[in-house]
């Protein structure tokens, strides 16, 4: 890089700048075409000690043909001698029963041909101007044809990479075979294998390096006292990377020489995303108290841990646990740190208090399982409940699946409950014309959301969904009772909402299980009498709910909150617009709601009366909120007396008094 500046420089200054420049360029294509010279005058062959020591690393096969239930015929590729077996299994890793080398099992028959393995290996050797490192895969294939069996070995380069002493950053060169020219090798990394998120180079992968005199390839260079050859050991580092890194990176020296092994792999061979974070916080390591490494024992035990490992290790070191669940509490706070975070934690039970109810709770979940119905859905149904999370029998229940299903349930029937005076008006209209039972099953129609999202609950079906189809009249939901049995859940019933004639869309048991046999006999006669049964003057477009209103009361008139004009008279009917649209929080309309809603929205004013409302359900629309109901035409049937609203109507009549 040029040293000169360019403000106020004379003519004479800028053309030394200009020459200077010019012979920086020229000096550093003089040194590329000098590294690329030395890649492709290089011996092609791999020396032979190398090319063994590649064949050591890929494992030996052992294939079988099962003969019958317990006797197995296996080849061994390592000694070639046929032997016999009690058991065996794809994959497996065993000892040859003749030769004693370690063997991987293939089956003979799903293999007919044979199997092959590979490994990317690195070379490294010393050249005048620095190091160059060979890239290639090692392959080996097992022949495996009728009873004979024999390996065939091949050594692909793909990559040489220069390193030149003496240099920084820019001395590191990758170079890869020109497909046009075999033996030329021009600048670049390997080719790529595979295509789009699968595709990979040799340089990328792990690689297992030759071992043999790394110190000596480095005596009396910038990095004699590197630990290249310990790092080479402990991971499938690329040894060019690590080197390149070397002055860049001090703690890969650090976890180097302490022989961390799992900390070193995955800072140098664990590529993505995923493994951006480890790297930065291995980066941020000051010494071994920060990884909860108090003495060489302990040290000793955390070689081959990675960083999350680490991090876990030192929180459950403060623990009162027995050790047989250490495996446990390291993979459960390893769990819940990548999903929640190291910082999380709740007030009312404290980490190692939430790992030791897991304990209690491994018959009932996995672990995922555990802490995602734990952390996302019980406890926020407790908190939207209202209930005591520093009562043990809340925050930390016998049976959480058991706990979890009420607490869903409960707050389900919550969000429904705003059907509630819909589904109670479905039912008066309707339940004499859809309830029957012969001597052994009945048919009966439910009141309430929370009759039908039990129901759903208990029954392991989605018939909890259904309230809001229910409430408008769109759907008509019966369940099905034993005589013997009438408060057991049995079968759901769904039929369409024409009294006329009886269409059934579907009707399940537990778990959507299908109707038996009896059942759709009992419903052909239950279709039967429901085909000939009077309707009594049913009209299903006049279908009457009762909501409340709360408005204040001045002078003998009721008059609404929103505006202060709006007056409501008992006995008349009244008529708004309304957009209808479910979707939105806030829908165009008057506002009616349950007692309980209506008393609350009421309760601090002072002239507050309580009006009871009735209106069609196809004029009603349940905004997104789910709080409240707006409607487009109603008629006030009375003003509530104080003395039917409980505690609340005397603290009122006080109030006014």
């Amino acid at each position: 890089m040029c040293m000169y500046s360019t403000v106020s420089m004379s003519a004479a200054e800028r053309m030394m700048l200009a020459e200077d420049c010019r012979k920086e360029a020229e000096g550093e294509k003089r040194r590329r075409r000098g590294v690329k010279k030395i890649v492709n005058e290089a011996y092609k062959e791999l020396p032979y000690s190398v090319q063994q020591w590649a064949k050591d690393l890929l494992p030996n096969v052992m294939f079988y043909i099962k003969e019958k239930r317990g006797k197995y015929r296996a080849y061994c590729g390592a000694c070639g001698e046929r032997v016999e077996l009690s058991h065996a299994r794809s994959a497996r890793v065993i000892e040859c029963p003749d030769c004693a080398k370690a063997v991987v099992l293939k089956s003979g028959m799903k293999n007919p041909n044979g199997y092959g393995f590979w490994k990317a290996c690195a070379y490294i050797e010393r050249i005048p101007e620095g190091w160059m490192q060979r890239l290639f895969i090692a392959r080996k294939y097992i022949e495996f044809r009728g009873e004979k069996i024999s390996a065939h070995y091949s050594f692909d380069e793909e990559e040489r990479d220069v390193l030149l002493s003496g240099k920084g950053g820019e001395s590191y060169f990758r170079f890869h075979e020109n497909s046009m020219s075999t033996g030329s090798w021009i600048a670049g990394p390997g080719r790529e294998h595979g295509m789009g998120w699968t595709g990979w180079r040799i340089c990328q992968l792990g690689l297992k390096t030759y071992p043999t005199g790394l110190e000596d390839l480095f005596r009396g260079s910038r990095y004699a006292y590197s630990a290249i050859a310990e790092a080479v050991r402990l991971a499938d580092v690329n040894p060019f990377d690590y080197l390149y890194d070397y002055e860049r990176e001090p703690k890969l020296e650090m976890i180097s020489k302490l022989g961390l092994a799992g900390l070193l792999q995955e800072y140098c061979c664990e590529k993505g995303w995923g493994f951006e974070d480890a790297r930065d916080r291995i980066r941020r390591i000051k010494n071994l108290k920060d990884l909860g490494i108090d003495s060489m024992d302990e040290l000793e035990n955390c070689r081959g841990m990675g960083i999350y490992d680490l991090i876990a290790r030192k929180e459950i070191k403060r623990w009162d646990i027995d050790w047989s669940v250490y495996p446990i509490a390291l993979e459960f706070i390893k769990t819940l740190n990548g999903r929640s975070g190291e910082d999380f934690s709740f007030t009312f039970i404290s980490r190692e208090r939430l790992f030791k109810y897991y304990l209690t709770q491994q018959s009932f979940y996995g672990m995922t399982d555990f802490i995602k119905d734990y952390i996302d859905d019980y406890i926020p149904d407790c908190i939207a409940l209202g209930l005591n999370l520093k009562d043990t029998a809340i925050c930390a229940p016998k049976n959480l699946k058991t706990a979890h299903r009420w607490s869903a349930n409960e707050v389900k029937v919550q969000k429904t409950q705003v059907y509630d005076a819909m589904i109670e008006a479905i039912y008066t209209a309707l339940h004499p014309l859809v309830e029957w039972r012969d001597d052994k099953f009945e048919i009966v129609m439910p009141k309430t959301s929370r009759e039908i999202v039990e129901e759903g609950a208990r029954q392991n079906h989605c018939v909890g969904r259904y309230c809001e189809r229910v409430a408008h009249g769109e759907s008509v939901i019966l369940f099905v009772r034993r005589i013997e049995e009438p408060e057991k859940e049995f079968y759901t019933l769904e039929i369409k909402k024409d009294m006329k004639r009886c269409d059934v869309v579907q009707c399940r048991g537990y778990g959507n299980a299908a109707m038996t046999d009896e059942i759709q006999g009992f419903l052909e006669k239950y279709k039967r009498w429901f085909n000939r049964r009077p309707l009594k003057g049913y009209d299903g477009d006049q279908v009457m709910a009762r909501y409340y209103k709360a408005v204040h009361k001045r002078n003998g008139r009721y008059i609404s909150n929103f505006d202060g004009k709006t007056e409501f008279v008992i006995g008349e009917w009244m008529s708004v617009d309304t957009n209808g649209d479910p979707d939105a929080v806030a829908v165009k309309g008057i506002h009616l709601a349950s007692l309980e809603f209506a008393q609350d929205f009421g309760n601090r004013w002072k002239d507050v009366a309580i009006l009871e409302i009735e209106t069609n359900i196809h004029d009603v629309v349940v905004p997104d909120a789910k709080d409240q109901v707006r409607t487009s035409r109603l008629r006030v049937l009375r003003e509530v007396p104080m003395d039917e609203m409980g505690e609340w109507g005397k603290a009122h009549s006080r109030a006014a008094a």
